[in-house]
């Protein structure tokens, strides 16, 4: 055999060699025991603490949920501990949005002894009828709204500031005349304040009812409420809503009626009474809330998932219930 040829095949040999020995010498004992590649960090990586980014991190583009939560009794809680860890977000993984939120937010609000009593209880058997926690708390400002409106005004008064503010859109007895304009007639006297009152001070903007609000005193806000609480509800609505009744009826059991009621009364009167009300208008705000216009934490989480075809038919089957007139302010029918 040609020297070469010998010479060649040596030094691949000792390539070899000295190949078998270098990886023998630099692999860890432990390079399978725990799969390819990872040897032994696996204990050293699950033995390390969780770095979190915190709500810091997400509040340039999540901007109005971090405002929420940071002004909420939630602002304890980091984002990460209902959402997770994604390596890498936003650029390459997107956090995960519970589904179960009855799961997730019962690990703290589940009655049981010594849990604090600071800290909100539920006995699930009893809250909510198994409906997801979302359907009524926005999970980044959860407490709900709607503490009843102290009401205590002047029915005759109202009467008078009514005829010259309010009749022309709302009705001489507090039924619209047009769709998209909603009946203020027997609607709860607690809702009615504190929706004027939100108007008045900017919390809720509408291009009409703003400039209106703002011009009524506070002791204007409670006589009006007073006025129209006590006026007949039953009304002929101007035209009949579009929309699937007995679909709308399911929606309704499903994400409305803890708040507003099976039929639409609602059984706290700081929340609207539905039955009745006008199908476009209930068209039109319900679309306003899922889009931002309308500001409410509760009903931005209730109406997020809703189709248009969803807000048609709640509206037609809200609209077709059979309202109940408000005896005395405040006071559930």
């Amino acid at each position: 055999m040609p020297k070469h040829i010998v010479r060649l095949i040596i030094l691949i040999v000792a390539g070899i060699a000295a190949g078998w020995a270098a990886k023998s010498y630099f692999t860890a004992e432990s390079f399978y025991e725990y799969g390819h590649y990872r040897a032994a960090s696996v204990p050293e990586i699950a033995a390390q603490e969780p770095a979190y980014q915190t709500p810091r991190y997400c509040q340039a583009c999540h901007g109005e949920r971090h405002a929420q939560w940071s002004a909420s009794n939630h602002k304890t809680v980091i984002c990460e501990t209902c959402h997770g860890a994604a390596q890498g977000h936003p650029q390459k993984a997107k956090l995960s949005i519970p589904a179960d939120t009855r799961k997730l937010c019962t690990l703290c609000h589940e009655a049981m002894p010594g849990r604090p009593r600071t800290q909100p209880q539920v006995v699930l058997a009893q809250h909510s009828g198994g409906q997801q926690c979302i359907v009524c708390h926005n999970p980044h400002a959860p407490k709900i709204a709607g503490v009843p409106v102290k009401v205590a005004g002047d029915a005759a008064a109202g009467a008078t500031k009514h005829a010259a503010s309010c009749a022309g859109c709302h009705g001489a007895k507090g039924i619209s005349p047009n769709d998209t304009w909603p009946n203020l007639a027997g609607q709860h006297g607690a809702y009615l304040a504190r929706i004027l009152a939100a108007y008045k001070s900017g919390d809720q903007k509408d291009v009409a009812m703003t400039p209106l609000a703002q011009a009524l005193s506070d002791a204007d806000i409670q006589n009006l409420a007073v006025f129209y609480a006590g006026l007949s509800c039953n009304g002929t609505a101007t035209k009949p809503p579009a929309g699937d009744v007995a679909a709308g009826k399911a929606l309704a059991e499903k994400n409305c009626a803890t708040c507003h009621g099976q039929t639409g009364i609602a059984s706290n009167p700081a929340w609207p009474i539905l039955a009745g009300q006008k199908g476009g208008y209930l068209v039109n705000v319900l679309k306003a809330f899922r889009g931002g216009l309308r500001k409410d934490p509760m009903m931005a989480g209730v109406v997020r998932g809703l189709s248009d075809a969803d807000i048609a038919n709640l509206a037609a089957y809200y609209a077709g219930q059979r309202c109940e007139p408000t005896m005395q302010v405040g006071r559930t029918p």
